[in-house]
Order: structure tokens, then sequence, then C-alpha cells
């Protein structure tokens, strides 16, 4: 069994180190951007982090293709742009998906682990007892 104490000092630990690694991600993925053509380079596609089409450019020759041909040709180029945003996204979130439910688990046990109830009853009573130590908010 582990101390409850411990485990929630683990997991604060846990949250700290994500929230540093957090910092200033979402700015960088704000201004995350991908662009890729087709593959005749007739069409280029500008995407977002989140995949989302912010622009499209057509070399004079794509407008001769007909339109299911400039179709095709757009949505080769979404999907590549879309492509490279997401690895992107991948690339500076790697290892940012760090397992908090694990630590939760080893807190207060696995679904149908009524024991876990104990573990949960003895941390609130420490809180509370640590909380009735606290000095009073200032008035």
């Amino acid at each position: 069994m582990t101390d409850p104490m411990s485990a929630f000092d683990a997991l604060a630990g846990r949250i700290a180190d994500i929230e540093r690694r957090f910092a200033g991600l979402r700015d960088d993925l704000t201004e995350l951007s991908a662009t890729a053509s087709d593959e005749s380079g007739l069409v280029s596609a500008t995407v977002d982090a989140t995949g989302a089409l912010t622009g499209v450019t057509f070399a004079p020759a794509a407008l001769r293709a007909g339109t299911e041909a400039l179709a095709e040709l757009v949505l080769e180029a979404y999907g590549r742009a879309r492509a490279s945003a997401t690895e992107q996204v991948e690339e500076r979130t790697e290892g940012l998906d760090a397992t908090l439910g694990a630590g939760l688990g080893e807190l207060f046990g696995k679904p149908g682990d009524f024991s876990a109830l104990g573990r949960l009853e003895e941390t609130i009573g420490r809180l509370g007892r640590l909380d009735g130590r606290l000095p009073g908010s200032p008035a």
C-alpha cells in the first residue's frame, strides 16, 4: 500500500514538471504553421497547428487543370501540410503525455479496490488536520 501523502507529493511533483514543460508551448503552437505542395508543385496549402487551412496558392498552370483535377491537387497539398503540422506538434510535445492516471491508480487503487477508500479517508483526515493548523486568511 502506498502512503497517501507520499503519493500526493509524487503526483504534485509530476504536475509541476508538466507545468514547467508546457511553459511557452502554447505560444509556440499558436505560431506554428506548415506549408506543403502537391506532387506537381502547382498548389500549395498552409495550415496552423490544429490543421485548419489558413492559405492556398495556385501556380497559373494549376487553373488549366480543370475543376476536378484542381480539387485533387488542393486536397493533396492540404493533406501534406496537415501531416507536416502534425509532425511538428508531435516533436514539440514529445514526452508531455504524462500518465497522471497511473499516479492516481497508485494512490487510490484499481476500480473495485475498496481498500482505497480507507486511504482516501486517511488522506482527507490528514489534510483536515493540516488545514486546522494553518493560520486564517488575512482580513
